[in-house]
């Protein structure tokens, strides 16, 4: 961490990481103790929107590869995720069910939303805490982010993937194929693209009340 990485100080005593250099490598219980504004709370109502019932609630802690994992099989266990949108999903044969159909998604765009919600946090906003809302028909994700100097030119210029970096420490290391995690190619003009042909709906992003909100809509 301290002499190769450039993620911790040597105080004279013990290497001391830093804050990316905890989120990245550091023991989820740790993390959780140290650091508890990186919590994710992840929620499944029952309909489309949050003021219907709650299926399940969960707050996850850990580092980046925890929560990153832990949150894709929360989504793998209310919806299905397709790498191309098949000719006929499953469930449209049972069109007259009574138990309204998973949510089909494309698996890339969701790993790519994911990502994004974990290594562009603004975690200077210490009383807002990251977001995942699973509804029957969409897939949203909140993010502390503030809006000044933020919105609204650079929220139009990241669509066309030009960056907007708050942490250029946690990307580079996070998306790095030597850290483990699988991601898509392509970044946010990937995630519109593939989103909308998977479900025929434009994915939306907003920023305002210094959060990042990000809208999917399933198939």
């Amino acid at each position: 961490l301290e002499r190769e990485l450039l993620l911790g100080t040597n105080n004279g005593f013990e290497v001391i990481p830093s804050t990316a250099g905890m989120l990245l490598f550091g023991r989820d219980e740790r993390v959780a103790e140290l650091l508890p504004r990186a919590a994710i709370v992840a929620t499944r109502f029952s309909g489309d929107s949050t003021q219907t019932p709650i299926v399940e609630r969960v707050t996850f802690t850990g580092n980046l590869a925890t929560l990153y994992e832990t949150l894709m099989r929360f989504v793998g266990r209310y919806c299905d995720l397709w790498d191309t949108r098949p000719r006929r999903f499953p469930a449209s044969a049972s069109e007259d069910s009574p138990v309204t159909a998973r949510a089909n998604y494309h698996r890339g765009a969701v790993r790519e939303a994911v990502a994004n919600a974990l290594i562009h946090r603004d975690l200077a906003l210490r009383e807002q805490a990251t977001r995942l809302h699973l509804f029957e028909h969409s897939l949203e994700l909140i993010n502390p982010r503030r809006t000044s100097g933020f919105s609204p030119v650079a929220l139009k210029a990241i669509r066309y993937g030009m960056t907007e970096r708050l942490n250029p420490q946690l990307v580079a290391f996070f998306t790095n194929p030597a850290y483990g995690q699988t991601f898509a190619t392509g970044g946010l003009p990937m995630l519109l693209r593939e989103s909308r042909l998977f479900s025929g709906k434009k994915t939306e992003i907003y920023a305002f009340n210094d959060e990042f909100r990000l809208r999917m809509y399933g198939a």
